[in-house]
């Protein structure tokens, strides 16, 4: 798939980001790396990985 073909098949997904736990994160931001958008990727990973500090004790 491409960059903009994900968009479309995660537009529902990623208009309530805020709302995605951190593997949700994950499974997007691998998703966009396979497909080639390793800065998109790059940003969800680091969203995940910020989740999961906030998780946190």
């Amino acid at each position: 798939m491409t960059p903009g073909e994900l968009d479309e098949l995660f537009a529902d997904l990623i208009g309530q980001i805020d709302r995605l736990d951190a593997d949700a994160l994950d499974l997007l931001a691998a998703a966009y790396d396979q497909a080639g958008d390793v800065d998109r990727a790059r940003e969800l990973w680091v969203m995940a990985e910020t989740r999961r500090g906030n998780d946190r004790p």
